[in-house]
Order: structure tokens, then C-alpha cells, then sequence
């Protein structure tokens, strides 16, 4: 069983990266695949389709990780549309302040999903 969660970031540094400023807007999305006992696998960044988008910037964010198979997502805030989305696909969120790093986003998505 692996898990895949879904972070809105700022850059390309993976887990060294930060929690961006916004979610749908975010410049990049950052994946990571975690096994069963929270042990990463992979680590994938890609750009946010919605960061340049004049209108649906959540629907086009949220469609990339529905896509990558994301399991949790991870951004400062979810505005409603975001909500509704998440919510419909079974997915869950979890809100952490921008400029939380990476790595403590990853352990605070493995309590969410009963990893310890």
C-alpha cells in the first residue's frame, strides 16, 4: 500500500521546499509517495497549471493531483470550490502555514493517515 500526498509549494527542492503562500496558486506542486510504514519512495515536482490560470485556479490545481493520485492535500488554506472538490474525491486536506517545511508537512500527512 502506498500513499501519495500532494503539496503546494514554492520551488523545486522537494523536501528540502516550504509550504507555499497559496494554495491553488502555489508555483509548484510537490508529490510524495509514502509506503505503509511512512517510508518515502518518491518525491515528484511539477508546475501548478492553476499558479497562471485567469479563472479555476483550484479546479485546475485539484485536477493535477486527482491525476497523480493524491491521497492528502496539503496547502495553507482551501477556499470553498477547493473544499467542495476535495471533499466529492475523497480526499483529504490538511492546512499548515505557509513556510512550513516539507519534511514536517510529510509527518504531520502520516498522522493524518495513522503512520507513526
Amino acid at each position: 500500500m502506498v500513499y501519495r500526498i500532494g503539496i503546494a509549494t514554492e520551488d523545486e527542492k522537494g523536501l528540502d521546499d516550504v509550504v507555499a503562500e497559496r494554495f491553488a496558486r502555489a508555483p509548484k506542486l510537490t508529490i510524495i509517495t509514502i509506503d505503509e510504514k511512512g517510508e518515502i519512495k518518491d518525491i515528484k515536482v511539477i508546475d501548478n497549471p492553476g499558479a497562471a490560470a485567469t479563472s479555476g485556479a483550484a479546479v485546475k490545481t485539484l485536477q493535477v493531483l486527482i491525476d497523480e493520485g493524491v491521497d492528502v492535500v496539503i496547502g495553507p488554506a482551501f477556499g470553498p470550490n477547493a473544499q467542495a472538490i476535495i471533499a466529492e474525491m475523497n480526499m483529504k486536506s490538511l492546512q499548515l502555514p505557509k513556510g512550513t517545511p516539507v519534511r514536517e508537512a510529510v509527518n504531520e500527512a502520516k498522522k493524518l493517515l495513522g503512520i507513526q
